[in-house]
């Protein structure tokens, strides 16, 4: 049993020791074999590479160019007949601006082509053994001097292209500025123009021909005349985006539910240089902004007033209404331009009323009744107080005026003094200088005929309970509107007038504000709305007091009359006072500052002049 075993064995390690060898062997065979492929291999890249080593001895590189022409692994003969073969035919495109073409060809100018030895001299440069690297490297040759043409017949080509023929020739033409337009003010590019250079378009081909290019772009060699300007110009585009900053702001002015829109169409016309700056026409703005004030003031003008009685009356006179201040808007209206800000804009006023359109009076009122000397109070369209009162006193001369006016400012516990008076109130509401609407309580009976020959210096006596009612309603600026009264009492031989009511005269200087003392020049009719002198017709004077006359100055600044509407419309002319009350003089500074011009006053002292 046990040499069984031994003997099977024996036999497994016999036979694992013949497949060793077998294994061993195949090994050593296949080792041979890649041997011999790895030398095959390498003796035929070899032969390879000498082989085109030697090639390259006579031949020109992979990836070589001679002017242009790819010539790679050419030879010197077969480069030179290529060359001799394009040159026969050769033709060189010349392109122009505007798509205008012409053509040289080799016929034209004698072209030939003489060798030397500017092939062979590139082969030579070669190292032959670094072919391979000619694989990965472009070589790039250029040969000048194999070609030869007539001078004389290129110069007579040159001359006849088309290019110089006078149909074909077009000035040049600067960029420029555009009109205005919705979009502003654009750039309009330069016009080339085709105007040739004939020496830079001789270069320009003679160089194109040596090397036989196929074509020449006579515009990239820079063969034309140019614009000066172009539009890239930077003082162009700084003066482009100058004239669009001005005439791109858009102003609407709003007068009530109308709108007058001022944009770049309007201001593209007041636009001027000054000093090589661009600017806005002061003059031109002046004339729009007169052009708006006449369109849309109402100062002056005559109005139909319904009266509480429903009679239907026509009012020239007064001093109320829409009154705009032309100096001083035109000069806002500029400086905004000149920043560039666009926005919705009410103007500047001197004298504004109660609404815009052709009722400008609105719904809110004072409605004073001479003739039946009754006052009403109106707030929205409603009656909130009626008064009787007593108002100047006809017989003396002391007439309040009929016209339009608006309060001038409230004030509370006052004096009003004249030249023979002081009167102490409560309420005091001036609307015309120093005629307004106060408590009376030294009066004791109101309304009816007492005016006639026993009435005011011209103010409006309200009963003291009334006034306190009717100073707590109206506001400053709210129209009043006086009208009808007698104007004169007739004298009756023997009867005597009966005294006038006034508290005792107290001796104190009369003073008024510079506001005041323009506006009762204006109500005497001795200064017009716009603070120019009443132009009397020849050989009429108004009729002053002589014995305290208004001094009205000799001439009136300049810069004040700037800011004055330059007429009052003639529907309303001043009408000139027969007499002016010798208590009450108007006193006239001798230079009228232009703000104090028919502007209303911020305010009084406690002692102010008055016609109780």
């Amino acid at each position: 049993m046990l040499n069984y075993v031994s003997n099977n064995l024996q036999k497994v390690n016999n036979v694992k020791m013949n497949k060793s060898l077998i294994r061993s062997t195949e090994m050593r065979e296949n080792k041979k074999k890649i041997l011999y492929v790895v030398v095959a291999v390498a003796a035929i890249v070899t032969l390879v590479y000498l082989g085109l080593a030697l090639f390259f001895t006579k031949h020109f590189y992979f990836n070589t160019f001679i002017n242009g022409e790819n010539y790679s692994a050419g030879s010197v003969n077969s480069a030179q007949n290529f060359v001799l073969d394009t040159s026969n035919h050769y033709t060189l495109t010349i392109n122009g601006r505007d798509g205008i073409t012409d053509t040289i060809t080799s016929a034209d100018i004698g072209l030939k082509l003489e060798f030397g030895e500017e092939f062979q001299n590139i082969i030579e440069t070669q190292d032959a053994f670094l072919w391979p690297f000619s694989l990965f490297k472009k070589c790039e040759y250029t040969v000048d001097t194999m070609v030869t043409y007539s001078e004389e017949a290129f110069d007579n080509k040159i001359d006849t292209l088309c290019f110089f023929e006078q149909e074909n020739i077009r000035q040049p033409q600067n960029a420029y500025l555009s009109d205005y337009t919705e979009e502003g003010y654009q750039i309009i590019p330069e016009d080339k123009g085709t105007v040739p250079i004939r020496t830079k378009i001789y270069n320009a081909v003679k160089e194109s021909v040596e090397i036989l290019a196929d074509s020449v772009d006579l515009d990239a060699k820079e063969c034309y005349t140019n614009a000066e300007i172009v539009a890239e110009d930077h003082a162009l585009q700084k003066e482009c985006d100058a004239l669009n900053q001005l005439t791109g702001v858009k102003i609407t002015y709003k007068f009530g539910e109308d709108r007058e829109v001022l944009d770049g169409s309007i201001i593209k016309d007041w636009l001027v240089t000054d000093e090589g700056k661009l600017d806005i026409d002061p003059d031109l703005v002046r004339e729009y902004v007169n052009t708006l004030s006449k369109k849309y003031d109402t100062w002056g003008k005559k109005r139909e007033f319904k009266t509480t009685g429903g009679e239907t009356i026509t009012i020239s006179e007064g001093a109320y209404g829409w009154w705009m201040n032309r100096a001083g808007e035109a000069e806002a209206l500029v400086e905004l331009i000149r920043s560039g800000k666009s926005e919705e804009r009410t103007p500047l006023y001197h004298a504004q009323a109660a609404q815009y359109g052709e009722n400008d009076i609105g719904d809110s009122y004072v409605e004073i009744d001479l003739t039946s000397q009754h006052l009403w109070v109106y707030k929205d369209d409603q009656l909130v107080e009626e008064t009787d009162f007593v108002s100047g006193n006809v017989s003396r001369g002391y007439n309040t005026p009929v016209g339009i006016y608006g309060i001038t400012y409230k004030e509370r516990n006052t004096t009003l003094r004249g030249a023979n008076y002081a009167s102490k109130v409560s309420f005091w509401m001036p609307f015309n200088g120093n005629v307004g609407m106060h408590d009376a309580s030294w009066r004791s009976s109101f309304g009816a005929n007492i005016y006639l020959t026993n009435g005011s210096h011209g103010c409006v006596n309200l009963p003291s309970k009334k006034a306190e009612v009717i100073y707590g309603y109206v506001e400053q600026g709210e129209p009043v509107i006086v009208y009808g009264g007698q104007v004169s009492v007739p004298r009756t031989e023997g009867k005597q007038e009966q005294p006038e009511v006034t508290v005792p005269e107290e001796n104190i200087t009369p003073e008024l504000t510079p506001e005041q003392q323009i506006q009762i020049l204006i109500e005497a009719g001795v200064l017009n709305p716009d603070g120019t002198p009443v132009q009397q017709p020849e050989g009429v004077l108004p009729e002053v007091p002589t014995e305290n006359p208004a001094q009205v100055p000799q001439e009136i600044p300049a810069e004040n009359l700037e800011s004055i509407p330059p007429e009052v419309p003639a529907e309303n002319p001043v009408e000139i006072p027969q007499e002016v009350p010798v208590e009450n003089p108007a006193q006239v500074p001798q230079e009228i500052p232009a703000e104090n011009l028919a502007e209303n006053p911020v305010g009084t002292s406690q002692e102010i002049m008055g016609d109780a």
